[in-house]
C-alpha cells in the first residue's frame, strides 16, 4: 500500500512512517524538514493523490484542514476506496483549554482550535458519499520529541497500539 505521511520526520508520524515502512509499505513521506509546506495545499494534495491513505497528522495553523478536503474532494468519487486518517488531540474532548509543554495559553488554545476544525471537517466530510474511509485518531498523552512527560506513552509505542487496532494496513 502507498501511504502519505504528513510530519513523518518526528513523533507520532514518524512513528507510523517507521512502522509501516517495516511491514512493508511505500511511505510518501511530507516534511517541511525535506522542504515541503502543507499550507501549500494543492501542491501537498497533488503528492498525496496517487497514494491509498494519507495520515494526516502534521499542523500548520489550518492547512491540515484545508488538506484533508482537498484530498478528499480529489478522492471522493474514484473507484477504489481510499483512506484518511486524521490525528487530532484528546484536548478536543474538553471544555477548556490548558498549559501543554510550556505552551502558553493563548498558543494551546491556537492548537486546542485547529484539531476541533480538522475534527468538524472530519465528520462533515464523514457524513457525505464517498468511497474514502476515514478515521479520527485522538492521542492523549504520548511521549514525542517535543513532549517528555516521563509518565507518558512513547510514540512508538502509541503507534503500534493504532496499528493493532486498525483493519486497513
Amino acid at each position: 500500500m502507498k501511504i502519505a505521511i504528513t510530519g513523518h520526520k518526528q513523533g507520532i508520524g514518524k512513528a507510523f512512517a517507521e512502522q509501516l515502512s517495516a511491514r512493508g509499505h511505500d511511505i510518501v513521506g511530507i516534511s517541511r524538514s525535506d522542504g515541503e509546506n502543507i499550507r501549500r495545499t494543492a501542491h501537498t494534495a497533488s503528492l498525496i493523490a496517487p497514494c491509498d491513505l494519507l495520515i494526516n497528522n502534521a499542523i500548520s495553523f489550518y492547512a491540515q484542514t484545508e488538506l484533508l478536503f482537498e484530498v478528499w474532494h480529489r478522492w471522493q468519487h474514484l473507484k477504489e476506496a481510499h483512506h484518511i486518517w486524521n490525528i487530532s488531540t484528546q484536548l478536543c474532548e474538553q471544555d477548556y483549554d490548558i498549559d501543554i509543554n510550556g505552551l502558553t495559553l493563548r498558543e494551546s488554545m491556537q492548537y486546542r482550535n485547529q484539531k476541533m476544525a480538522l475534527e468538524l471537517a472530519h465528520h462533515q466530510l464523514d457524513f457525505q458519499p464517498s468511497t474514502v474511509e476515514m478515521k479520527l485518531i485522538r492521542p492523549g498523552d504520548v511521549r514525542t520529541q517535543t513532549w517528555s512527560n516521563p509518565n507518558s506513552i512513547t510514540a512508538e509505542d502509541y503507534v503500534k497500539k493504532v496499528l493493532e487496532e486498525q483493519d486497513t494496513v
